[in-house]
């Protein structure tokens, strides 16, 4: 008899839960199901019934089993009663699309609205790695600190607060955190996305550390600053 009927209802029953507990609190450290271990066996999936609650089997048998399980699903699918039951869900399924789309985008725009910043930090990350422009260097705390304050400053002020890129990301600008200011909305939008905006009050590209400097743009900034 295997070891795990050896033990009471109430001792499985706990096991069993707080197997599931740590299942769902390490999703990366999970095996995925047909993972091929060194030795050449194949996981099959989690059990409390086995050791360390892994199951493990030789590629053949798991081979067989797959094709057992594949064969089963394509008589079931010939099964008139199954395929009644399946378009009845599938038609209750997309009868409901629409009020689960609306209750969707109503807690996405609610989340939104509670962390701008976040969001704002997860965007404006996403367009730098699709433009390939996120220096190795940066640093994300800071970045996170600077749109925490941004938005706290729209809070006491009631003027939008954006944190801007010193020279543009459209010119060759790096997301990097030295590359970063915050600015007031009316101010950002009359810098627009010029490379060479210059001001006395705000930061412009000589605050920004040469090596930041986008290569086509180093001469003219050079121009600049020598006169």
């Amino acid at each position: 008899m295997h070891p795990w009927f050896n033990t009471s209802f109430t001792e499985r029953k706990k096991r069993h839960a707080e197997f599931k507990k740590w299942l769902k609190e390490n999703p990366l450290l999970r095996y995925k199901h047909g993972y091929v271990r060194e030795d050449g066996k194949v996981f099959c999936g989690y059990s409390t019934g086995y050791a360390n609650g892994e199951h493990w089997t030789e590629a053949d048998t798991f081979e067989r089993r797959l094709a057992h399980a594949r064969e089963k699903m394509r008589l079931k699918r010939l099964d008139p009663k199954y395929r009644a039951e399946f378009r009845d869900y599938i038609k209750n399924h997309y009868k409901n699309a629409d009020m689960r789309n609306r209750k969707t985008a109503i807690r996405k725009k609610k989340w939104s609205q509670e962390n701008k910043p976040r969001l704002a930090l997860k965007s404006s990350s996403r367009r730098t790695l699709k433009r390939n422009l996120l220096h190795p260097d940066h640093n994300l705390l800071i970045e996170e600190k600077m749109r925490n304050a941004a938005d706290a400053l729209t809070k006491q002020t009631g003027v939008e607060h954006h944190v801007d890129h010193i020279i543009p990301i459209k010119h060759g600008g790096w997301h990097h955190h030295e590359n970063l200011q915050i600015l007031p909305a009316p101010v950002n939008q009359s810098k627009s996305s010029s490379p060479f905006w210059v001001s006395s009050e705000y930061k412009d590209f000589r605050s920004v550390p040469q090596s930041l400097w986008p290569e086509p743009l180093i001469d003219f900034y050079l121009a600049i600053q020598s006169t």
